[in-house]
């Protein structure tokens, strides 16, 4: 086997596991269930293996009443949550008060491994929610490409040299 193909090979399953990880990755979402009477089971569905701070701000009225992380991975200031995520896939906690907090619920997150900041969506929903201000200031600077621009044009490079080199094959 020619030395040129098994270096195309390569690169390409790089960029096919590269690809593959940046399909996993998604959108943080929330949905909210009732589980008692006036108290609401919150689920927060955390993409792949996130290093992440979360803010849930609850509308006036809600108490936070439990959360599924341990106690110094979370800190609760009246009706908002903050939230350190490391590896996790799923956090729940309790509210209770009046009303329905569906659409309600305000959050951002943070991923520090990407630097990417973002709403938390509501389950099922196509838009990403209100625009809040990150949890964390981000520090100023050059804007960063997003990944999937990266991945699109380092795929379309390697589609360009490996059709050239087949046309140069046939030749």
């Amino acid at each position: 086997m020619k030395r040129g193909h098994l270096i195309a090979g390569f690169v390409g399953m790089v960029v096919c596991a590269i690809m593959i990880q940046g399909a996993a990755a998604g959108t943080l979402e929330r949905s909210i269930e009732p589980a008692d009477h006036s108290t609401f089971r919150v689920t927060l569905t955390i993409p792949g293996d996130t290093v992440a701070g979360i803010t849930e701000i609850l509308p006036d009225g809600m108490e936070i009443l439990q959360v599924s992380l341990p106690p110094h991975q979370y800190h609760v200031n009246g009706t908002t949550l903050s939230l350190a995520v490391i590896g996790e896939r799923e956090i729940t906690y309790l509210v209770r008060g009046s009303g329905d907090p569906t659409g309600s619920i305000r959050g951002t997150w943070t991923d520090y491994l990407s630097g990417e900041v973002g709403s938390v969506a509501e389950h099922g929903d196509e838009m990403r929610g209100p625009e809040l201000p990150p949890a964390v200031p981000l520090a100023s600077g050059t804007p960063k490409a997003s990944p999937s621009l990266l991945l699109s044009g380092t795929a379309f490079a390697i589609a360009c040299v490996v059709m050239v080199r087949a046309r140069r094959r046939d030749e």
